[in-house]
């Protein structure tokens, strides 16, 4: 679902802007641990986010306060929240778990809706803000990969599940797989991937996707309006 690939032509403007004043120096460290939870090089690094090997080297190592834009295309590039890298979630958290009794219903055709040319999401149970867990209806009415645009990623994990047609899923490292009514997948949404619609009607897809961030459902928003602007172009 989602797009975070920034260009490499903006790779390195050597930092002139200003400096955010609350970058926390736990970012360096949050930087460095990604790299090696995922087995990624500095360059691997730099690729996903367009910001060179000597830039990303000084912000692990505290040398370098990122301006706000190259915090941004951390946040794009590596799936994270940009809440999560300016102000990293305490991990272990003893506090008794407090009931707050939120539900909320969605009725046929209910939700907001947000369409592209080969694509209507319409976002359920939207009248709760802060969710953890987006549950969205799609309809895809892409036919082939190049229609489907760039496989997008984005941060958390998803379940998807096949209301009504035939999909392939593109995933980036796996083949692609054929889902009919009925399967379903879980996946990480970090990697990049991509849906299309294997019959002549558009099929139909229930997305869940959940996050330990609560700006989940915004990140996502975003992507889609992105996608939106890109057809334009």
């Amino acid at each position: 679902m989602s797009i975070r690939n920034s260009p490499a032509a903006g790779r390195d403007v050597a930092d002139r802007d200003t400096p955010i004043s609350n970058e926390p120096p736990a970012l360096g460290k949050l930087l460095r641990d990604r790299r090696a939870h995922h087995g990624w090089t500095l360059a691997d690094v730099s690729s996903m986010t367009g910001i060179s090997t000597s830039t990303l080297s000084k912000i692990e190592n505290g040398l370098l306060s990122p301006t706000f834009d190259k915090v941004l295309q951390l946040s794009r590039g590596l799936g994270v929240e940009i809440a999560d890298l300016l102000d990293p979630p305490v991990t272990e958290d003893r506090s008794p778990a407090v009931v707050v009794g939120r539900r909320s219903v969605s009725r046929h055709y209910e939700g907001q809706q947000l369409d592209t040319k080969y694509y209507t999401y319409r976002y359920l149970c939207s009248d709760v803000a802060h969710k953890r867990i987006i549950p969205i209806y799609i309809e895809v009415r892409a036919k082939t990969i190049e229609q489907a645009g760039e496989m997008t990623s984005h941060v958390g994990e998803e379940f998807v599940h096949v209301l009504k047609g035939k999909v392939m899923l593109f995933s980036e490292y796996y083949e692609p797989i054929r889902l009919e009514a009925g399967d379903s997948v879980y996946l990480d949404s970090t990697m990049k991937h991509a849906y299309i619609s294997l019959t002549e009607e558009p099929s139909e897809i229930m997305i869940t996707c959940s996050s330990a961030t609560p700006n989940l459902a915004q990140t996502l928003r975003e992507i889609i309006k992105d996608r939106i602007l890109n057809e334009k172009q």
